[in-house]
């Protein structure tokens, strides 16, 4: 996890969730800037994501809301409860970025733009391994990319995945509810990139791309995918510290996020 990333985390567990009950995961301490398997700090999120494993397994829970830095925290909660309801599982990536690329072709070499190709089995099988099941790419929605590379494109095209564009959310978020119900699964899982949201609305994330979500449609979304569906997953991922009091949006998928 990167320092902003870190503060950012650090901010969201002092100001929006201090008062509830959480388990914490403690953030690997090692070498972040070496490349071992073409991924940068590999040991160390190696080791996070083994120690993340095993509380989960005690803990066994039947709902998880993930509050964290970077998006490769997903790969045990998605996978676990995935694995927890026999693969009757959507899961919707709401994100600026696709989170699609292996090791290989991941320009920068960052594990925060492998997590989902990790959950769909593929990449470092050591990683890949770490979780306790995978997903197929018709258990996927993706929400809100406007910068992916081209590998991800490929990848997305090849395996038929839908993109919804921020656009069409911004104008109605009825078919994107549609698209979820066409899916015929019982339990959604909603990951959420803060870099999904609409920049200037929203511009404490750490990799930005213009345009992107109006906060209140993504809240619109949330509530009806809330009243509509069995959430029984939902993260909130890739803050940087603002050192502002409150942000309501912050505030409004926190609240829904303790109340699964």
């Amino acid at each position: 996890m990167t320092d902003e990333l870190l503060k950012g985390a650090l901010e969201l567990k002092e100001k929006y969730i201090s008062s509830h009950e959480f388990v914490g995961i403690e953030v690997g301490k090692g070498d972040n800037t070496e490349i071992e398997n073409d991924i940068l700090g590999y040991a160390v999120i190696l080791q996070q994501l083994e120690m993340a494993k095993s509380i989960i397994a005690k803990e066994a829970p039947d709902r998880i809301f993930t509050v964290g830095g970077g998006c490769d925290v997903e790969i045990l909660p998605v996978s676990y409860l995935n694995g927890r309801f026999y693969g009757d599982l959507t899961v919707l990536w709401i994100d600026a970025h696709g989170d699609l690329n292996t090791p290989e072709s991941s320009p920068s070499k960052c594990f925060h733009g492998m997590p989902l190709r990790v959950l769909l089995g593929e990449g470092d099988p050591h990683m890949v391994r770490t979780a306790f099941s995978s997903l197929q790419p018709a258990q996927l929605i993706l929400i809100g990319q406007r910068d992916l590379d081209d590998p991800e494109q490929a990848y997305i095209q090849a395996n038929g995945i839908p993109v919804v564009t921020a656009e069409e959310v911004n104008e109605s978020v009825d078919d994107t509810v549609d698209l979820v119900r066409s899916k015929g699964s019982d339990n959604v899982y909603v990951h959420i990139d803060l870099d999904a949201i609409d920049y200037d609305e929203f511009p404490y994330v750490m990799v930005p791309a213009p345009g992107g979500i109006q906060a209140e449609k993504l809240l619109e979304l949330l509530a009806r995918l809330k009243s509509e569906f069995h959430i029984c997953g939902l993260s909130l991922l890739e803050y940087t510290a603002s050192g502002e009091q409150e942000i309501k949006i912050l505030s409004d998928i926190i609240r829904t996020g303790t109340a699964l």
